[in-house]
This record gives C-alpha cells, sequence and structure tokens, in this order.
C-alpha cells in the first residue's frame, strides 16, 4: 500500500513512546525457558507477533490478550519442554530477532524442526550461526533459510565473530544456560551493536541465569529451571519499556517541525538510564545542534538541525535512516561511519537512504575503508523539490518511518511505497505522526 503524506496543523505536543520490542523478544523468550510469566506491552508489532508464534511452535503455552485500555499482555503459561517427538515448522515472518533467537533453542527441544521466514529474511545471513550449532553436534542442512535442524546441543566452548549480527550472540546465550554442563562463549573480532547483547544478558539474569562476560568471552553455567529445582518464576510479570530505537524517529521527526508547528515536542515513557543503545540519539542530536531536555521519563527537542555531525554508527546501525533526514537538512556535511552492517538488514539500507536522500537532491557520497564504509551526507538546509516525491520504502520499517520526515521539510508531498512496512514495529506509525502535523491518506 502507498502512503501519501502531506504538512497540516499539529494536534499534540507529547506522545509516548512505543514498548521496546527488542525488550519484548527477549521477555517472552526468556518467560517460556524459566517457567512462564507475562509480558505487557503498550503496542503489538508483526515482530512481536512472530515470536510469540515460534515459542508456541516449540510447545510452549503462550497467548496475546488485548486490555481494555488498548495494550497488550503476552502471558507464557508453561515453559517448553524437550519433546523428543516433535517435529515442527517454525515461522518467523520477517523478523531477524525471532529467527536468530530461536534457531539454537529449536534443537534442544524438538527432535526436529525447520525454521523459515518470509520477505528478506531468507536472504539475510544465518552462517556464522549456523557453524557454532554444527560445532555443537547439531545437524544443520543449510545456512539461508529455511533451515532444517536436528540433534540436541551439546555444551562446549564456543566462538563467533562480533562484527556480522549481535542477534546470534543473543540467541547462543538464550541458549547456553539450558546445556547440562558450563559453556563459554567467545567474541572475536569488533563487537558491534554490543548494547543488543548486554539487553539479553540482563533479561536472563532476572530470570536467573547464571553468566559472567568479561575479557571478550561470556561464562555460562546450568540454570535452574522449572523441574530442576524448586525456584520458578512463573506469575511474574513484566512491564517493557520504551522503545529509543523508534523514538528516535519521532523526535527526528519532531526537530524538524520545531518553529513551523510548534515550538517543542516531548515523547515520553523513556527511560533515562536505559541500556538500549539507541539512547544515543539524544547526544547525537546535541552534535547537530538541537536543544534536547531530559525529564525523568520524557524527552524534549525544541529546534532544528543545524550543523553536521561526525558519527561511528557501528553500535547504532538503525539509526541511520533517522539521522540521515537531520543531517539532509543542516548546512553542513554529516559523516556516518561504519554504516556496512547497514546492507544486509531487512533491506540493503545504504542503498536505501541514498535513494531516498537523493529525490530531494541531497548528495550522498559512500567510501569504502578496507571491510568498512562510509557514508557522507552534504545537507542544503533547505529542501524544496519541483513536485510530489515519491520514495521507496524497499519493504523496510525504518526506511519508510525516515522518510516520513520529508513531509514536514520539503513542503511538498511525499508517497512511500509499501508504507505499511511499518508494522513490522511500529503499527500505528501514521495515526502518532498525524498528531504531529503529517497528514495521511491512502494512494
Amino acid at each position: 500500500m502507498d502512503i501519501r503524506l502531506t504538512k497540516q496543523s499539529a494536534s499534540a505536543s507529547r506522545i509516548t513512546a512505543i514498548s521496546s520490542k527488542s525488550y519484548v523478544h527477549r521477555l517472552i523468550i526468556s518467560a517460556a525457558l524459566y517457567g512462564g510469566g507475562s509480558v505487557k506491552t503498550n503496542i503489538l508489532s508483526n515482530d512481536m507477533r512472530a515470536t510469540v508464534n515460534a515459542i508456541s511452535s516449540l510447545g510452549a503455552d503462550a497467548h496475546i490478550c488485548e486490555d481494555p485500555d488498548g495494550s497488550y499482555e503476552i502471558i507464557v503459561n508453561e515453559p517448553l519442554k524437550r519433546d523428543e517427538g516433535r517435529i515442527c515448522t517454525i515461522d518467523c515472518g520477517e523478523s531477524g530477532s525471532t529467527a536468530r533467537f530461536v534457531l539454537p533453542l529449536a534443537p534442544y527441544f524438538a527432535k526436529e524442526a525447520v525454521i523459515t521466514g518470509s520477505g528478506r529474511l531468507p536472504e539475510r545471513p544465518m552462517g556464522p550461526l549456523c557453524d557454532v550449532l554444527r560445532f555443537a553436534q547439531v545437524s544443520v542442512d543449510r545456512d539461508m533459510l529455511p533451515i532444517k535442524l536436528a540433534g540436541m546441543p551439546v555444551a562446549g566452548d564456543y566462538s563467533i565473530a562480533g562484527n556480522v549480527s549481535s542477534q546470534f550472540i543473543s540467541g547462543l546465550l538464550f541458549l547456553l544456560p539450558l546445556l547440562d554442563k558450563p559453556s563459554s562463549l567467545t567474541v572475536t573480532g569488533k563487537f558491534e551493536s554490543a548494547a543488543y547483547v548486554d539487553m539479553t544478558v540482563d533479561v536472563l539474569k532476572r530470570f536467573g541465569a547464571d553468566m559472567v562476560f568479561t575479557d571478550s568471552v561470556f561464562y555460562v553455567n546450568q540454570s535452574d529451571r522449572p523441574g530442576q529445582s524448586e525456584r520458578g518464576v512463573a506469575n511474574r510479570s513484566y512491564t517493557a519499556e520504551g522503545d529509543w530505537s523508534n523514538a528516535a524517529y519521532l523526535l527526528s521527526i519532531a526537530s524538524l517541525g520545531c518553529g513551523v508547528l510548534f515550538d517543542s515536542f516531548t515523547v515520553e515513557g523513556l527511560n533515562m538510564r536505559s541500556i538500549q543503545g539507541d539512547r544515543a540519539i539524544v547526544d547525537i542530536m546535541r552534535g547537530f545542534g538541537v536543544e534536547v531536555d531530559i525529564t525523568e521519563g520524557a524527552c524534549t527537542v525544541s529546534s532544528r538541525p543545524q550543523k553536521g555531525v561526525d558519527v561511528d554508527c557501528s553500535q547504532i546501525p538503525d539509526l541511520v535512516p533517522a539521522l540521515a533526514t537531520l543531517a539532509a537538512n543542516t548546512d553542513g556535511k554529516s559523516v556516518f561511519r561504519n554504516v556496512e552492517r547497514l546492507r544486509i538488514k531487512e533491506c540493503d539500507r545504504v542503498l536505501a537512504v541514498c535513494d531516498m536522500l537523493e529525490q530531494f537532491g541531497i548528495k550522498v557520497d559512500i567510501t569504502q575503508n578496507g571491510d568498512s564504509e562510509d557514508m557522507t551526507v552534504s545537507g542544503n538546509g533547505t529542501i524544496k523539490p519541483s513536485g510530489p516525491v515519491k520514495i521507496r520504502s524497499y519493504n523496510d520499517h525504518r526506511i519508510a518511518m525516515a522518510a516520513a520526515a520529508f513531509a514536514l521539510s520539503s513542503d511538498r508531498p511525499v508517497v512511500i511505497e509499501d508504507a505499511m512496512a511499518v508494522d513490522k514495529s511500529f503499527p500505528g506509525f501514521y495515526e502518532v505522526i498525524d498528531k504531529m502535523g503529517i497528514g495521511s491518506s491512502i494512494v
């Protein structure tokens, strides 16, 4: 579905951040591993549904309840148990997190499992994770979805590169505490998007997992699970904190609306001490010259971007599309370093960001530095294309959300192709930006 966006009057100056899907994924899986519980979230994205469906396919008793206030509670009544006779297919939809978290767990809980997915997920790399599972004596038939797995993984000392996907590391950390002996996982090379692994460790420790990280090695002991000890966590309830990743896109849009539609705009429901790596958006926006005020649970922007920045994006790749929209609206050059991993996301985001900016006459240069890539955006401050602009989202939620910002800065209608890609992480996105002064209509 294509959606046309146009500038209009803003009807609100404050909104509440959506729940972090990264935390929701991890809480659901940990509840399934360690005795059940519930996870409360103010949104239910396609990726969240994929994780609920995945653990249900593995045998968990999990279901979704919608509360009267429009929020959701994901309830896991029983923990996962190994079934020597279970043969199952697990459809992960388009969720890379779901696939990479479940891939190591599937052979532990089932005799044989096939992991499938849709969209671009079957093209995204799984090989490094598959190689570790093979080393753990799991039969793995191929390195791209669909993947068939069989055989109980064994404890051991494993290693994996830290610069491909932090989700590989998180997936293995879900598995290792379940094994019958202590294990270790060494992260080799540069450890990128490490904050996402910190989130995994944070959640696992809440559920009683015993692990320590030192000198690039995770040391993991066998964790108590229901049936092994009296320490269970059934009936525990967790509320997922606000999502800094998606809030970054709203804050970027809000900055471009300052002085035009409102004097300031606030995103509430954010943990200012969160370990989410994308909380870095606050300091980066300040680097752009944006006025950002922090209070307990809320972030307020009150000016537009003024100058270019130079940012290492190796730890925050999901922010790059949003940062690019800010860079386009300055009078200087911005350099986003180490963006190469964006090529293996839901789409080739390097290509998609370049395509998006070039539609508005913004010059983008990509330079190769060995194995890494840098992106330089030459902003021109005022963007005035001659007519409506059509942006291809590449069916990527981050690109669709980033493109919406140009409806404010360009003074021209913006048509986003495959606009409902936002449902992957942010259903209701267009209703939210409508309050911020961006009207939408189906083309």
